[in-house]
């Protein structure tokens, strides 16, 4: 016989230091992310109606105060590009009861042979309100300037110019 002792039968080393090792029978459960999901998806979703909420009402804004502005814009930039049918979808229905299309482009096209194209034009004031008054100076090609007056109404949810004093 040996003076070494053997380790109990049921002794076993661990591998690694302070190491424990787990019996299958009790494994924890394992944990559920679900709420991640969740407060991604109601994050989400309120970004999508936030988002929503300001174009609507930058929409909104741009429809009640910037639209005069930018009808006449499209107007005389139809007008310097010598777009008439363009420039005479911006008339209001009042002025198309008076002015037809043919007239219109004539009156301008007879602006265009006496002074030029229009090659620039400037606001006097930011217009607002409705109806709006517009002042404009507008730049013919040989070097006239003069001022035009314009008016616009909502019509139908759109901007047009119900009356103008010259093209």
């Amino acid at each position: 016989m040996s003076n070494i002792m053997k380790p109990p039968p049921e002794y076993h080393a661990p591998p690694f230091p302070n190491y424990t090792p787990v019996s299958s029978s009790s494994q924890q459960p394992r944990k559920s992310y679900c709420w991640v999901w969740i407060t991604f998806v109601i994050l989400a979703l309120v970004c999508i109606v936030v988002g929503a909420l300001l174009i609507w009402g930058l929409g909104s804004a741009i429809t009640i105060i910037g639209s005069p502005t930018i009808t006449s814009n499209q107007y005389y930039n139809a007008i310097r590009d010598q777009d008439y049918f363009r420039a005479y979808s911006f008339l209001g229905s009042g002025v198309n009861v008076r002015l037809s299309q043919q007239a219109f482009t004539q009156q301008a096209q007879q602006q265009d042979v006496t002074y030029g194209h229009v090659s620039q034009f400037f606001y006097s004031h930011d217009p607002v309100g409705d109806p709006a008054s517009v002042t404009l100076t507008v730049t013919r090609a040989n070097g006239t300037s003069y001022t035009v007056n314009l008016e616009t109404r909502q019509e139908g949810g759109a901007w047009k110019i119900t009356t103008f004093d010259r093209i």
